[in-house]
């Protein structure tokens, strides 16, 4: 019961904070200041957590690794598509991907109805993509985009439930994870972007501590649930998140949260197309 409650809740924040990626006008810099938060946080708390042991370090990097190619993908999927179309198709295939990995490697007993659920998921999916979701379609060429997401989200899940089954440290594996992982993004919006991030701190801070607060916890509800039961099952009920962040899509079709503000950054987005032209 109690793992439940926390994927539950972990799928709303996640769900929020992916609608607010969505609805912002510069997309990269809304994941740079979330990845920000976070590794602010992780700078702050790596004193008080243990040093991964080296078996755990594998799953950490892989990990890290398939979230910065989702984070990559995730504003390429954003820039096209509606979010009441991608998003429960890109969530909607990792708990398949999760079941896969979970049956044919780590060996992990799951009843017949719990394979039978998990597999009725893109009946869902399917469903979608025969409707074509929310506000304009998908277009067809970024369904492996989509599919590639979904790809990265179930490894990296199961990376991360291997590793917190391992370990048995869910809030120390965070810690290390964000360490390695927050850390690109900003960068790239320090370096490339520097007068547009500047200004959505000054102008739009609480949205950055928003959307940081909502990964963190989430991240962290969702690695102590795998610890306490099952990783392929808890990647299945997060998906529950695909109503509120496909609700989303329905209701704020083309509402943005933050553009640029002054005539210099406006053209500055319109010559470059912001995040478009650092992840084309």
């Amino acid at each position: 019961m109690l793992a439940t409650s926390l994927v539950l809740v972990a799928a709303l924040l996640h769900a929020t904070w992916n609608t607010l990626i969505k609805f912002s006008g510069e997309r990269l810099l809304v994941i740079a200041s979330m990845d920000t938060v976070a590794l602010v946080f992780a700078v702050l708390a790596v004193a008080f957590v243990d040093v991964p042991p080296a078996e755990i370090w594998p799953w950490l990097i892989a990990s890290a690794l398939a979230e910065q190619l989702y984070r990559y993908l995730l504003i390429k999927a954003y820039r096209v598509g509606d979010l009441g179309l991608v998003y429960p198709l890109m969530r909607g295939l990792s708990p398949l991907v999760v079941l896969g990995l979970t049956l044919t490697f780590a060996g992990e007993s799951l009843s017949q109805q719990q394979i039978i659920g998990i597999l009725l998921i893109p009946c869902g999916m399917a469903c979608l993509l025969w409707q074509g979701g929310g506000g304009e379609r998908l277009p067809w060429s970024m369904l492996p985009v989509v599919a590639l997401i979904g790809l990265c989200i179930g490894c990296y899940t199961w990376f991360d439930g291997q590793a917190v089954r391992l370990w048995g440290k869910p809030w120390d594996y965070l810690v290390w994870l964000t360490l390695l992982s927050a850390w690109p993004f900003p960068l790239l919006a320090s370096v490339a972007r520097r007068a547009p991030f500047v200004l959505f701190w000054r102008t739009q801070w609480r949205l950055g501590l928003a959307v940081g607060f909502c990964v963190l916890f989430s991240y962290a509800l969702v690695l102590w649930a795998m610890h306490l039961g099952s990783v392929a099952e808890a990647a299945a009920l997060r998906e529950v998140e695909r109503d509120p962040g496909g609700a989303a899509g329905y209701a704020l079709p083309q509402r943005t949260f933050w553009r640029a503000k002054t005539p210099s950054l406006r053209a500055g987005a319109g010559r470059h197309a912001g995040d478009e032209a650092l992840t084309s």
